[in-house]
């Protein structure tokens, strides 16, 4: 079901870009040992799988691949939602900061990502595609801490 999450997800994705992304290529067997390694996650809309994502923790920084919802439920927020539960997930481990990697090509994903207040850090090329890193801060800055006094 994963696997088909993100075929379906990245459809669209595909056509701006010159090569098959890697999240396409990716087996079984890989998707298999993230579900065990308790790193890759689901959405559900009652008992069906709407939504996948993977999590991981570098050192302080959190990172979030893989992020899929089905087509025909896009737009009710579930996108947002899993983004929110890595976050929190992530804080919880003690990352003091999240970074996402979107292909450069694909307006509506940095949009997204900018919406849910990340800012680009950076931009590279892997494998004839630009890559945009995104990072969002986990830690209140001494000024917004402040504020809520």
């Amino acid at each position: 079901m994963i696997r088909q999450i993100i075929t379906e997800a990245y459809e669209p994705v595909q056509q701006r870009l010159s090569r098959m992304p890697a999240a396409l290529k990716e087996g079984l067997d890989k998707i298999a040992r993230n579900i065990q390694m308790g790193t890759q996650y689901v959405a559900l809309v009652g008992e069906e799988v709407v939504g996948t994502m993977r999590v991981m923790l570098r050192g302080s920084t959190g990172v979030i691949s893989r992020v899929a919802v089905r087509q025909k439920y896009r737009g009710r927020r579930i996108g947002t939602m899993l983004m929110e539960y890595a976050e929190n997930l992530l804080a919880h481990m003690n990352a003091t900061t999240v970074e996402v990697e979107v292909y450069g090509a694909v307006q509506q994903q940095l949009e997204f990502y900018r919406r849910l207040g990340y800012t680009e850090t950076g931009r590279l090329e892997r494998l004839g595609e630009e890559i945009v890193v995104m990072q969002k801060s986990l830690v209140e800055s001494e000024a917004e801490e402040e504020d809520e006094y």
